[in-house]
């Protein structure tokens, strides 16, 4: 079974287009443009991953991270910021709700390989920034 990937962005192109591209790689994946819509789908459809964008208008990414990883328990999920908001108080408060990297738009393809490397807990042969450890 492939893994799960969910793309949340306010910006419908944005959302499509990246969630088109994952799944030309392989992956099942699922594009949703609000958090409110982001929490429905992470139980309904289970990802492995989220990739979130942070500023959304109706649920920001930050509560949409938290209410994902403490109100619906879903301690596995990776869940990735991706984010235009690169501050080192933007990466802090991204951590602190329950965001497991953070990383700067745009994203590169080579950033977009290794956090699909990092999913399938394979070595990405191309160095990444994508946040703490990498």
């Amino acid at each position: 079974m492939s893994k799960r990937i969910l793309v949340v962005d306010d910006c419908p192109y944005v959302a499509d287009a990246s969630a088109r591209l994952i799944a030309i790689c392989g992956y099942e994946t699922r594009a949703v443009y609000s958090g409110r819509d982001a929490m429905q789908q992470s139980l309904a459809f289970a990802p492995d991953m989220v990739l979130m964008d942070i500023g959304m208008p109706d649920l920001d990414g930050y509560e949409t991270a938290a209410r994902i990883r403490h109100e619906q328990g879903n301690a596995n999920v990776l869940l990735v910021a991706v984010t235009c908001q690169a501050e080192d108080e933007d990466k802090k408060r991204a951590y602190e709700s329950g965001f497991n990297l953070h990383v700067p738009k745009p994203v590169s393809l080579t950033t977009l390989c290794g956090l699909l490397a990092l999913l399938n807990h394979e070595h990405c042969t191309q160095p990444t920034t994508a946040g703490p450890g990498w």
